[in-house]
């Protein structure tokens, strides 16, 4: 696991440190942004109060600033480099000398995480398989199944509401038969 810095990537490293203080494992960038990867617990100190370490490398570089924070945890760290989105589930598995990552996400969140011609998911796997063994990032957008078939609470919530309201037309229907077969005797 090798990180390979050009040298442009190596001054903008050193101009972000000067600006934040913060230690910066590794930078990727392309033409819209700059991605900075933090050591663990310097994230606080990259952005900086109220942002404004952000603010300005942003002026400096005339990008867009991301941050992201490492982690040895290779689950946390995937987390981080979607966040502020939320990840309902991440997963790791090794075919071989591959490793993928899977991510499990709300169904209207997965057109965000993948991104504009899978611009943003291409970005996460760049950022990972730098600083880890991951191979690929895979989204997985389904609702989760049910272990042992068991009906979930929203489930078993709409099955009372049919319940009840059967059980309503039920007991109208025998007032409705009730009240015609009195009508019949009389």
């Amino acid at each position: 696991m090798k990180v390979r810095i050009t040298r442009d990537d190596m001054m903008k490293i050193t101009l972000f440190e000067k600006i934040t203080g913060a230690n910066v494992m590794d930078c990727i960038s392309d033409d819209e942004r700059i991605v900075f990867i933090v050591k663990e617990g310097d994230v606080g100190a990259a952005i900086g109060k109220g942002g404004e370490n952000v603010k300005l490398a942003t002026e400096k570089f005339g990008k867009k600033i991301d941050i992201i924070e490492f982690s040895t945890d290779l689950k946390k760290f995937v987390r981080n480099i979607f966040a502020p989105l939320k990840l309902e589930d991440v997963w790791v598995k090794k075919y071989g000398d591959d490793v993928v990552v899977y991510v499990r996400v709300h169904p209207k969140l997965r057109r965000t995480v993948i991104g504009n011609r899978g611009k943003n998911i291409d970005r996460a796997v760049n950022i990972v398989s730098r600083l880890s063994d991951v191979k690929n990032i895979k989204v997985v957008s389904e609702q989760r199944r049910n272990p042992r078939n068991r009906p979930s609470k929203f489930e078993k919530s709409k099955k009372s509401e049919k319940t009840s309201k059967e059980i309503e037309n039920k007991t109208e229907n025998r007032t409705e038969n009730k009240t015609v077969q009195e009508n019949l005797e009389e």
